[in-house]
């Protein structure tokens, strides 16, 4: 297995750039897990006169919003800073940030260290990014994947070891020591080679027309129906599913486990998502490959929704946990077809600057699911938002299917 995807052949430097994240990022993730459940414990009262479920899932989405802003200042002090420089200020804003979830009580609080997080999110993924492209070219799928890989193999370890410990010695504890971990990723950083010409190597900010109104090539309306497709299984899977894993569990559950035993699942539950972008990733864009693209988003969207509304009618907790895990797969299939269908109607000259509007829609997903998850339940029911989503679905399969012809598109 390692000889076909030839991991040894890694650069080191590479290596050296993406631990740093791969250590910071654990105190993000696995607040996805814990927050929900114990928002008390971290002091989380009406703010504003909103309530404290809308600020959770405020809290947990406002990161991902700050980075719309925060890449460009990204970009700027890594100009300024220089490669290595920039990592000692990234992880140690993000490993501060973590400690103060462990520290400090109250929204306000919590809104000032996501913010924080957000900043330092940015100038760790564009410092992998560069690093990746300072190689050849060749190899940029790889190192790139592989940079991801170890992304997610950071937020595993986080939502199951580290939910684990926190029932054994407290959230606030296992919050600071995560914290701390910016510490020895000083020793990768402090071997880090600094870039030539890290300017010239920026990347730089695009046109955020994201209804691609640019567009000249007549294929505007299907660009739109895929970034809405992919906006649509990021707010599933990315955004409402994790965000609200563990009420929605709390929810199905009708009191047969402890609450701490719903937070330990809910946490192996989100670390199925992060095993099914580390190591499926390249069976299901095989699959893609090989059994068409039409037909793989096809069984994607079926199966996607399949799981979903068994989940929600609640049959048997055990029967609900396996629904939500077999949904992160799928998702993950979906959203394979859906990148490799973009990337073969979008032009190559304006390839760049059209993915990354795609990617957009994939964040504002992603952010928008907890925002809204934990409105409607604020309002209904945790279970109202994947009926939100199923009808999401619904629309953007009406898009893809009745509006737009993609079999010609797809490989048989």
């Amino acid at each position: 297995m390692f000889k076909q995807f030839n991991l040894p052949s890694i650069p080191k430097q590479i290596t050296f750039t993406i631990v740093p994240l791969a250590l910071i990022i654990m105190g993000d993730s696995i607040l996805y897990v814990i927050l929900p459940s114990n928002f008390e414990i971290f002091g989380f009262k009406r703010f504003l006169n909103i309530d404290p479920v809308f600020w959770i899932g405020f809290i947990l989405s406002i990161n991902r919003f700050v980075r719309f802003f925060s890449n460009i200042f990204a970009s700027k002090i890594l100009s300024s800073l220089g490669l290595r420089n920039s990592l000692f200020l990234s992880t140690t804003l993000g490993g501060l940030s973590t400690i103060g979830y462990g520290v400090f009580k109250g929204v306000f609080f919590f809104i000032l260290l996501r913010i924080l997080w957000g900043i330092s999110y940015s100038i760790l993924r564009l410092s992998y990014q560069l690093k990746v492209f300072s190689f050849d070219k060749k190899n940029y799928g790889k190192y790139l994947g592989y940079c991801l890989g170890m992304q997610r193999s950071g937020s595993f370890i986080a939502v199951t070891l580290g939910v684990f410990l926190c029932l054994l010695v407290g959230y606030e504890t296992v919050l600071i020591i995560m914290g701390l971990l910016f510490l020895p990723s000083f020793l990768f950083i402090s071997k880090v080679n600094n870039l030539k010409n890290v300017t010239h190597l920026s990347l730089k900010v695009s046109n955020w027309d994201l209804f691609y109104s640019k567009n000249i090539r007549g294929n505007r309306f299907k660009l739109i129906t895929l970034s809405f497709m992919k906006f649509t299984s990021s707010f599933t899977s990315n955004g409402l599913a994790i965000a609200t894993i563990t009420p929605f569990l709390m929810n199905v559950n009708a009191n047969k486990f402890s609450i701490e035993s719903i937070i330990l699942i809910a946490g192996i539950v989100v670390g199925f998502r992060w095993i099914a972008d580390i190591f499926f990733g390249v069976i299901f864009g095989t699959l893609s490959d090989k059994f068409g693209r039409f037909n793989n988003i096809t069984l994607s969207i079926i199966f996607m929704n399949l799981f979903i509304i068994i989940a929600i009618l609640k049959f048997d907790f055990f029967v609900t946990v396996l629904c939500l895990i077999l949904m992160f797969f799928v998702s993950v299939s979906l959203e394979t077809s859906l990148d490799a269908l973009f990337g073969e109607i979008v032009e190559e000259k304006s390839r760049s600057i059209e993915v990354s509007k795609y990617s957009t829609w994939q964040d504002l997903g992603a952010a928008m699911g907890p925002i809204i998850g934990f409105l409607i339940a604020s309002s209904f029911n945790v279970t109202f938002g994947y009926i939100v989503s199923i009808i999401l679905i619904i629309i953007a399969s009406y898009m893809f299917y009745i509006k737009c012809d993609f079999r010609e598109r797809s490989p048989v």
